[in-house]
């Protein structure tokens, strides 16, 4: 299981952090979509999920099925964990190599990167419920979905 140097394996761990981080590192990196059977409670609830979209564990495995298929070498890394009482909140970075069709756009061969933010709530042990936000339009931008802003962010304050 890969893990980013951000998020030190001296780090002690806890179980919480472990179970999400296992349906980034290993579901989601790997492709092991049983992993979510072991780490996702039965009535797991989704808040995050493509509107129309199973919210429970079968369409987190959809999800992670369409994003491998678009992106085959896709891969996680933690950059920062929280933990404050029955919730984990994680910053991960994600890359990939645009080489199947996704989100309506056919492959490029670009390597894209973005950043996503997981939260998730612990329950009896295993991941009960998912809340995220995921810079989709960095996605779109780099895989040539929508065209970039004219002027920079920055530069329009």
């Amino acid at each position: 299981m890969a893990e980013s140097a951000a998020v030190s394996e001296s780090a002690a761990v806890s179980e919480s952090k472990a179970q999400l981080r296992r349906i980034v590192l290993e579901a989601f990196s790997e492709g092991r979509v049983e992993v979510l059977d072991e780490v996702l409670a039965p009535d797991f609830v989704n808040h995050a999920g493509p509107p129309g979209l199973n919210r429970g564990i079968e369409g987190v495995k959809t999800v992670i099925r369409n994003e491998r298929a678009g992106f085959p070498d896709l891969q996680y890394e933690v950059i920062q964990e929280i933990e404050e009482g029955d919730l984990v909140t994680q910053h991960c970075r994600v890359t990939g190599t645009h080489l199947g069709p996704i989100f309506g756009v056919d492959p490029t061969g670009r390597r894209v990167v973005w950043n996503e933010i997981h939260i998730g709530r612990i329950a009896g042990g295993l991941v009960a419920e998912h809340w995220a936000c995921n810079d989709m339009h960095a996605v779109w931008v780099q895989i040539g979905r929508v065209a970039a802003p004219a002027v920079p962010a920055a530069a329009a304050r």
